[in-house]
Formats: C-alpha cells, structure tokens, sequence
C-alpha cells in the first residue's frame, strides 16, 4: 500500500505543472480514424460533438470537419479541415446551451462577460499541398451577444484572429500556437458587418482592433456566447490543415480542449519519455526507502 501511495506521489509530481494535465479531452463521435463530417450542399449544416458541447458547424459546399487521426496532435488526433473550393466552409464550435436550427446548431446560453475575457488561443497546422493564398490558416474566433441577452441573438458578432493582421508569418508542415492577448489585432463579421465600425470612429475608422477597443464603453453588457475555430468562406483554392489545443480564459477561469479518437492511442515520443522518467524516480525512491528499511 506504501509503495502505491510513493508511486502515485511520485507520478503526480513528474506531472505536475503539464499544461496537458489540465486539458479537458473531447473524443470523436467514431473510433479510429475518427470523424469526417461533410455537407456537399450550399446551406450551413452541423453536428453535436457527443455531449461535449463541442459542434462540427457552419459546414457547406463540400467542407469537411471532424475530430481524426490524421494529423495527430497532443496524443492521436485533432480537428482536421479540408476546403475544396472557395464557396466551401468547416468549422468547429463550442456554444454555450446550443440548439439546433433547421440543421445547424446556434448558442442559446453565454459562457461570461465579454469584459472578463483575457485571453484565447488554439494550435494550428497549414498542410504544404494547400493551394489556397499562403497568409491563409485556421482562425479562432470569439462569438459575442452584444446586449448579453441570447434571446435576442440578431445583435451578434465575432471578432477573429488572423496572423496577417498581425505582421506574423503563415508557417507550413508544422504545428503553431498562437495566443490572443489584449495587444492582438481583430476583424469583426456579424451584425456590423465585415470590419465594421462599431465604435463610431468614423472613415476612416481602425478595422482591426483589440478586443478591448471593440468593447468600449458601448456595450457594456456584452457577453460571450461561444468560440470558433475553422476555414474557407471565400478562401480561393483548396486547404488541408487542423487545429488542437484551443483555450481561453474567462473570469480568470481557463479552458482548453485537446482532441481526440478512441482506439489505438500511442503516446508521443515525448509523453514515452515522461511516463520512462516517471518509473524512473518510482523505481529510485523505491529503493531508498528499501535500503532505510534494512539499515
């Protein structure tokens, strides 16, 4: 019984501090290789990420979405995106108490104030084979209610990141974390319209701003109905890419998501390092203690 309490102690401290420990893990609604949801027609179609409040969302014109294998993460899988042509559109959306109308799914809750956000941010991949133009990735996005009431969802916007905007490059092959802090620059879509001026600026008015500057003192009671992340609407050419790893932070409460599949799980060559070095000082303080003993 000691021995399992001194390798349970030991375990917890290797691990301790590990940003994955703290992830909340969402699963594929299929075993491997996972999801791939599509919809070949022009009208915005979704579906429920088990109980999760996760939704494969907003998905048309041959866009696909879904939790896979393909392009493994933080474990064995992510969110893969594949965008054939512009007119097609993916994404995948955590809204709070969503409901589901005519097949596409739409927040009827909120999450916190808009003034409580601090920050948010996901991990993403841009396959080389996209031909789409190369500034291009996938986007997260913060949906808010500007009124906080999400019975009266017609004053609804997002505001978006994209590293363009912020004079960052759009890396290929390779997995990038981006994180939205209150100096990050964002473009608006919704019920001001596209880089709207909700603040009143003027022409020429700030389109990209942070989010602080589309708060403002005119919407006071603003809240957060949900997060987005995904592709296309527009996008010219085809896309391949994932994201993982999406967090934010509300009321000083983190939440991040890693995303994954059921079935044939093989830890990364890092994690194979951590559990070998976790054994490792199991096994050591096993045997100190076992040399006190006969001491």
């Amino acid at each position: 019984m000691q021995r399992t309490k001194l390798a349970s102690l030991a375990l917890a401290a290797l691990f301790a501090g590990t940003p994955a420990a703290a992830s909340t893990t969402v699963f594929a609604n299929n075993p491997a290789p996972g999801d791939a949801f599509a919809n070949p027609g022009p009208t915005n179609q979704g579906q429920a990420v088990g109980a999760t409040g996760w939704y494969y969302n907003n998905v048309r014109n041959n866009g696909t979405v879904g939790i896979s294998t393909a392009k493994p993460r933080s474990g064995n899988g992510s969110v893969a995106f594949a965008s054939p042509s512009g007119a097609a559109k993916a994404d995948i959306e955590f809204l709070a108490n969503a409901v589901n109308l005519g097949g596409n799914f739409f927040a009827a809750g909120t999450l916190g104030a808009f003034s409580a956000l601090s920050g948010f941010g996901l991990d993403w991949y841009r396959d080389g084979t996209s031909t789409n133009p190369a500034v291009q990735h996938p986007v997260i996005r913060v949906l808010v209610d500007r009124d906080g009431n999400p019975l009266t969802p017609g004053d609804r916007f997002g505001l978006v990141f994209e590293r363009a905007y912020n004079a960052l490059p759009t890396l290929t092959d390779q997995w990038v974390t981006d994180t939205v802090t209150s100096a990050t620059k964002l473009w608006t879509f919704g019920v001001f319209g596209f880089e709207a001026d909700p603040m009143g600026f003027g022409s020429p008015y700030i389109p990209f701003g942070t989010w602080q500057s589309w708060l403002g003192a005119n919407f006071p009671n603003a809240a957060i109905v949900g997060f987005s992340a995904g592709v296309g609407s527009g996008w010219v050419g085809n896309f391949t890419g994932a994201v993982d790893n999406v967090t934010w932070t509300i009321g000083g409460v983190t939440s991040s998501f890693n995303f994954e599949v059921t079935g044939g799980v093989i830890p990364e060559p890092a994690t194979w390092a951590m559990l070998i070095a976790g054994f490792g000082l199991v096994g050591g303080a096993m045997r100190r203690r076992r040399a006190a003993l006969l001491a």
